[in-house]
């Protein structure tokens, strides 16, 4: 019986060349190898549900079984069960396996059950190399493709496998390599990835995902989690934003990144995070926002708005509009592929790590009232004449709105009660949104009319979202209004 204490990193097949050259400077002299690997499972994936890969591997003329459980895992990081033997033929062999782990883990009842539901194809490089604190670790560059039935998904990713030593050698070792080549920490085993395929789920854009919290944890470890949780939403998005044309990639990365700084702005005075890799983060989320607002200008708003217009200007108004979204999304896709990207997501992943182990600070309950109730009262006071208010200062008012919703994301449930009040919190927010929505379109016309080729078009569609705009005003007014009255759980 061993542990499996492993980093695994996405790496672009673009890339693939310029790992190996990166990795050559080790001098150690690489292991190739094709290998095949079947995994088992019942019909209804019983074993993926609980965590648990078992699969068979073919290495030259040799099968090797191996079963393998979902143990810890963050930041590409996992430590595992790995449980490892020989077999003659290419089925699991549990007479093989200590009994005792075996029978907890896989049930007598599910292994009549058993067939290979998915398989790996793919050819690793592998080097032994010694980091710096004199750590051995196997570094392993392996690209092919995951199949299930007549489905498949390409696989490019670099592993790098803790022999002896340190953990923390390996994020320092993958720091040092992606210093050259963008590596994102990739949670997602290839198991996972496989049983997905297999169950017929395609890939989507992660959506965030609150972690748990207890009342009485320290405030940084309750942030430590959070953060985790923003960056495994990020990291699990930037692969489909950098290869797929989905636009809603963009959008839940960006998500990510918003909510990762909004923790990080609630719990600044008690665990500042680093500056400079925060800083870089802010520069990312910049380029995403303007990329996703000619998003939703495009694909949501110029349908709406161009379809009186006489076709001629029509025509022009969608190509400005349709060139303008592809510069911007080519300005957040060159941002977010540089390789500093991925060293800032390691660093952070680093730090997070000293932040979990250091002394417990301020109790998570005390500091998320006092947090709270400020975040409320500066939503109340922004909110004070808003139908009177100037543009400028409704926006002020929506990224109050923003970071009290955020919070109450990650906070909210250490309070019961809060449905009424966060129901009625969310209209305000989606209220506040379209408004923005409509303020920003009224900016991107006059971007899209420098040479004033569209004539009076411009002024004719700014007037209409006006229009549009004042009517919203009033409906978010009295959503205010009754915002106001509600008492919030925290009291």
């Amino acid at each position: 019986m061993s542990s499996e204490t492993e980093l695994k990193l996405w790496l672009n097949p673009a890339d693939i060349e310029t790992f190996r050259s990166l990795a050559r400077l080790g001098r150690a002299r690489p292991r190739e190898e094709a290998l095949r690997t079947l995994y088992f499972d019942t019909p209804d994936f019983t074993l993926a549900s609980h965590g648990i890969a078992l699969r068979v591997r073919r290495t030259g003329r040799r099968w090797v079984q191996t079963l393998k459980t979902e143990g810890e895992k963050s930041g590409g990081l996992s430590k595992r069960l790995e449980l490892e033997t020989p077999v003659s033929k290419p089925m699991p062999d549990f007479s093989r396996l200590p009994a005792g782990i075996t029978d907890k883990l896989i049930k007598k009842k599910w292994r009549t059950r058993l067939a290979p539901v998915y398989e790996t194809r793919f050819r690793r490089t592998a080097w032994n190399l010694r980091a710096p604190d004199g750590s051995r670790v196997e570094v392993a560059l392996d690209v092919g493709e995951i199949v299930a039935g007549k489905k498949s998904e390409p696989l490019c990713e670099v592993e790098l496998e803790l022999k002896a030593g340190s953990a923390e050698a390996l994020y320092g070792l993958a720091r040092t390599f992606a210093q050259k080549v963008l590596l994102i920490p990739l949670d997602a085993s290839k198991a996972e990835r496989g049983a997905r395929l297999a169950a017929g789920k395609p890939r989507r854009p992660a959506t965030a995902v609150m972690p748990e919290l207890a009342s009485d944890m320290p405030a940084c470890a309750a942030f430590a989690r959070i953060a985790r949780a923003c960056l495994a939403q990020l990291q699990a998005n930037l692969p489909g934003l950098l290869q797929a044309e989905d636009p809603e990639y963009l959008h839940q990365a960006r998500v990510a990144l918003r909510r990762l700084r909004s923790a990080a702005g609630l719990f600044r005075k008690a665990c500042p995070p680093p500056a400079e890799e925060m800083g870089r983060m802010a520069e990312l989320a910049r380029a995403l926002g303007e990329a996703r607002d000619w998003d939703v200008f495009v694909l949501v708003g110029l349908a709406g708005m161009i379809e009186p217009v006489p076709s001629a200007q029509k025509a022009l108004l969608a190509r400005r509009a349709h060139a303008a979204r592809r510069k911007a999304r080519a300005a957040a896709l060159a941002t977010a592929r540089r390789a500093q990207t991925g060293v800032d997501l390691l660093t952070l992943h680093c730090w997070l790590n000293e932040l979990e182990a250091a002394p417990g600070r301020p109790v998570l309950a005390r500091m998320a009232t006092k947090k709270l109730a400020r975040l409320h009262e500066a939503v109340l006071a922004a909110a004070e004449g808003f139908s009177e208010q100037t543009p400028a200062q409704r926006h002020a008012l929506r990224i109050r709105v923003k970071r009290l919703r955020y919070a109450l994301d990650y906070l909210g449930g250490l309070f019961g009660g809060h449905g009424k009040f966060a129901a009625c919190f969310a209209d305000l927010q989606d209220e506040l949104g379209e408004l923005n929505d409509g303020v920003t379109a009224r900016r991107f016309l006059g971007l899209l009319n420098p040479d004033g080729r569209l004539g009076t078009l411009e002024a004719q569609l700014a007037g209409s979202l006006d229009a549009r705009m004042q009517d919203r005003i009033a409906g978010i007014d009295g959503t205010l209004r009754e915002f106001s009255r509600l008492a919030p759980p925290w009291r």
